[in-house]
């Protein structure tokens, strides 16, 4: 007792505060526990009662406990098996509370997709991140991970040359080298009669995309699928984590960005995240290559004006070159680009070129129309027609569009922060309240696209205003993927390979355990049992032998 009132008298002779410091002297200890005891409850107790009757969000519907606290969602992301279930309770209060919902005690959901004008709306508009959403991939000096609007826009602004169609229109020939590795390995796989797992076999050929044309560097996926595999196994069990850190986002911080030791204590801990940390090292190899020759003068900054006004040399030229001040062109800031430039750019595309295979395989009649459409097309040319004559051809187009409207890649909500209230029907939303839509509830609306589950490309022939406007899988707005024409122009390209130069089937595949997202992993998750989407090539038409 004489060490704390030792403790409580420096404290208020400190702080000058000898009035109270004598009132809290008649305070025995049993008063003292009990208060400490009773603090926190009352304080529970009131901000409970306050986000129930006083908050600005207190009228608008849903359930009262996912409106009291947010250890609502922690149970239904944490505890209920297989874990990343909010997703399907959202789902749920939709369809019991309507349209507009508030699914915690600080965000609003809204399940309409003539919402999307209002929420993604041109720059006009400002629409800051919601910082825990931002923070949650752990990269807070990334274009992504940037939470106000202007400065994503500047950063954003930074990264756009590389990403023009006439600066993509270059890629032509790195595609078609990454073509003939793909081919490659399905001649192997035909030869041996070994299964081919779809999703790491485009996952290799897109990360080798990103790596050669945003930095000029040879990753070599495509070469070794083991090693591809492995990197999609490790993607897996990395974004397998992300329903704990939407609740705790400054893990992802740490873990990415923080010191070295906690990063091999995690590999040590689960082997299976390797992958990831052995890009980020690369990633850092290569920022630091970028520093090292760029102080000797060698780092391609001697390109033509004419040659950079087209397309930098790699994306760190790109932000060096750029306006930004220099606060913006440190090597953390280049590093966290980097690497959410490839995470975006090859996990997303992976899967969605995954559910255009499986959709093939289970659609022969869809095949063998793309097959005659494209062949039609090349007159009877051993070349691959030209991205720019495939994007525009209707059944290629279609099955293009189709399989990333029903693979809806991105599961997981990210609130937009208006500086303006928004109206909604007859709800007006306050202004500074994080309002989010999931992709899936535009692009599996049975409003806008009857029969929203089955795959049917032609539905996009004489598509309608509406499944044009909710056609939304590189999201909208200011905030859109960047890389989408990038994408498009991969998926056009592999598309049209495997289409008329492969026939395949199925290998021990079924939709719900391989193919349905049941679990929210950032992007959608399969059950945990789920070996992938695996074929078996079964003859090889050797057209467009690259």
């Amino acid at each position: 007792m004489s060490g704390t009132q030792s403790f409580l008298d420096e404290l208020f002779i400190a702080a000058k505060l000898p009035e109270l410091q004598g009132r809290l002297r008649e305070v025995s200890s049993p008063q003292l526990i009990v208060a400490f005891i009773l603090t926190p409850i009352i304080y529970g107790i009131t901000l409970v009662i306050y986000r129930l009757y006083f908050h600005p969000l207190a009228r608008f519907p849903g359930p009262k406990l996912a409106a009291a606290t947010k250890w609502y969602e922690f149970y239904f992301d944490i505890m209920k098996a297989p874990g990343g279930q909010f997703f399907k309770e959202m789902e749920r209060m939709h369809d019991v509370y309507g349209p507009i919902v508030r699914i915690n005690p600080h965000e609003i959901h809204v399940r309409d997709h003539h919402f999307l004008e209002t929420l993604y709306t041109p720059s006009t508009h400002k629409r800051d991140k919601y910082p825990p959403s931002a923070k949650a991939i752990g990269l807070n000096q990334c274009s992504q991970g940037t939470v106000d609007h202007d400065l994503h826009r500047q950063r954003r602004g930074a990264n756009i040359k590389m990403f023009s169609k006439q600066a993509i229109n270059n890629a032509r020939p790195m595609f078609l080298e990454l073509l003939k590795d793909m081919t490659a390995v399905l001649e192997g796989s035909l030869a041996t009669g070994d299964a081919v797992e779809a999703h790491a076999l485009f996952l290799g050929f897109a990360t080798d995309a990103t790596y050669r044309y945003l930095f000029d560097t040879q990753s070599g996926y495509l070469k070794d699928m083991k090693k591809s595999a492995e990197w999609k196994h490790s993607l897996e069990v990395s974004v397998s984590a992300s329903p704990l850190t939407k609740q705790f986002p400054w893990i992802p911080g740490m873990m990415l960005s923080g010191p070295k030791f906690i990063q091999d204590f995690l590999v040590w801990l689960k082997p299976e995240i390797g992958g990831l940390f052995d890009n980020h090292k690369l990633m850092s190899k290569i920022v630091d290559e970028y520093f090292v020759a760029k102080s000797i003068g060698k780092d391609g900054s001697n390109q033509k004006d004419s040659e950079k006004r087209l397309k930098p040399k790699t994306i760190l030229h790109a932000v060096d070159q750029s306006n930004l001040p220099p606060i913006e062109k440190t090597h953390e800031r280049l590093r966290q680009e980097g690497l959410i430039m490839l995470f975006a750019g090859s996990d997303t595309t992976s899967q969605a070129l995954a559910m255009m295979l499986y959709q093939l395989a289970t659609h022969p009649d869809v095949k063998e129309k793309l097959k005659e459409e494209i062949n039609n097309e090349a007159n009877g040319s051993s070349e691959l027609p030209d991205v720019r004559v495939l994007e525009r051809l209707p059944w290629l187009r279609a099955v293009v569009r189709e399989s990333l409207r029903i693979r809806s890649i991105v599961t997981s909500r990210f609130p937009l922060v208006a500086h303006e209230p928004m109206k909604y029907g007859n709800w007006v939303i306050p202004a500074g309240t994080p309002v989010s839509m999931s992709q899936a509830d535009c692009l599996h609306s049975e409003e806008v696209y009857p029969d929203a589950m089955s795959f049917k490309p032609e539905r996009w022939f004489e598509a309608t205003d509406d499944q044009n406007k909710a056609f939304v899988p590189f999201s909208k707005g200011t905030r859109n993927c960047i890389g989408m024409e990038f994408a498009y122009d991969e998926m056009h390209m592999i598309t049209a390979t495997i289409a008329t130069r492969f026939e395949f089937e199925l290998y021990d595949t079924t939709w719900d355990r391989d193919v349905k997202f049941v679990r929210d992993c950032l992007t959608g998750a399969q059950d945990p049992s789920s070996k992938g989407i695996r074929f078996k090539i079964t003859a090889d038409n050797k057209r467009f032998v690259f």
